[in-house]
């Protein structure tokens, strides 16, 4: 039996190397730094300044152009403070993929979404701190339009830790291929007990949807592109300590436009109050931005491209957020760099470019 399993060790030693030579080699390098400095009336956000840097590395082997196995990790580290406040995690995760449909398992990068989340959905801070998602995701594309979603298991039940995991889903289609589009975000948050609760500890349940209408004029007009975007935002909330779900609602707007190197972009929220129990749960429940706590809110942000290619963008934005009862703005410096094995290939594309993730 022994002399078995040397024989399999070794063979598993001498094949094992050959066996990954003869797949392609994958590699990337993801990194960012994040200057925030938010001010004004801390009613729904803490006035504080975040500056940090993240570096998250990935190594592993493809095969047939369409299945991936990577492994990395994500490195966050507050800048001021040495080594203090540092935070990895890991990355782990199986990609399938053609130019129709995708799935990921494990844990893996955000910026595989297809689009990013609306901050009623995913706050800064979010974005800011946890760069990957923690389940499985699927994705069908197609000429006109997309549609995706994903589980992201954000806390395993134990002892003292809640179990919490969210379902979210977006998809989004033009018909023909025009300027016009109907599409829509919704998430499933559940944030249940830890394995023995105390009397005390109760299950929520909440839900958001955010449908919406859309037309698309880049490329129709001088600016080089332009959207606008009107629909609603629906919460449905239940707390099992009073039982029943709690329904609200309210008008949402969103316009973007881009000239060159410069961006505006703007969202106004107008309705009921959305995100009750973000004072007893805070972002362990309720992950979009605090501010929709209130009644009434826009968010203005103009940024800037100082430095734009095709493996790194350079940001600086102002952002204010005008809520009922509270002002608050926030100037930022925004960097990302990333690296992977087809720098050279992209390096020929120069329409090729990467977006921040913050």
């Amino acid at each position: 039996m022994r002399n078995i399993t040397k024989i399999l060790f070794v063979a598993a030693v001498v094949l094992l190397p050959m066996a990954i030579a003869a797949q392609d080699f994958k590699w990337s390098v993801d990194f960012g730094t994040i200057f925030d400095n938010r001010e004004g009336e801390d009613k729904y956000e803490p006035t504080k300044t975040t500056f940090q840097t993240v570096l998250a590395p990935e190594i592993g082997i493809a095969l047939d152009g369409k299945h991936r196995i990577m492994g990395g990790a994500v490195w966050k580290q507050p800048i001021g403070s040495e080594w203090d406040g540092y935070k990895i995690s890991p990355t782990l995760y199986y990609r399938f993929e053609t130019p129709a449909l995708r799935f990921s398992f494990g844990m893996f990068p955000r910026t595989q979404l297809l689009r990013e989340q609306p901050d009623v959905f995913w706050s800064d801070s979010l974005k800011y701190n946890q760069r990957n998602i923690r389940g499985a995701l699927v994705q069908y594309v197609h000429s006109n339009g997309f549609f995706e979603a994903f589980i992201d298991w954000r806390s395993m039940q134990s002892e003292s830790r809640r179990e919490a995991f969210n379902i979210n889903a977006s998809g989004e289609w033009s018909p023909r291929g025009g300027i016009f589009n109907i599409g829509a975000h919704a998430m499933m948050n559940h944030f249940a007990k830890t394995s023995h609760p105390s009397d005390d500890e109760y299950i929520v349940d909440n839900i958001i949807a955010n449908p919406y209408f859309g037309v698309n004029l880049s490329n129709r007009t001088a600016l080089d592109s332009l959207s606008v975007k009107a629909g609603a935002v629906v919460e449905l909330l239940r707390y099992r300590l009073y039982g029943g779900w709690q329904t609200k609602c309210g008008f949402w707007l969103d316009a973007a436009a881009e000239w060159h190197w410069l961006g505006l972009k703007n969202t106004l929220y107008v309705g009921k109050e959305l995100f009750t129990l973000y004072p007893t749960f805070g972002a362990r429940l309720d992950m979009g931005q605090p501010v929709y706590q209130a009644s009434f809110v826009n968010r203005t942000k103009v940024y800037a491209y100082i430095m734009r290619n095709h493996f790194m963008n350079l940001e600086a934005a102002l952002d204010f957020f005008a809520a009922k009862g509270s002002f608050a703005f926030s100037q930022k410096l925004l960097l990302r760099v990333y690296l992977d094995d087809n720098l050279l290939k992209h390096k020929t594309d120069k329409t090729q470019r990467i977006a921040n993730i913050y």
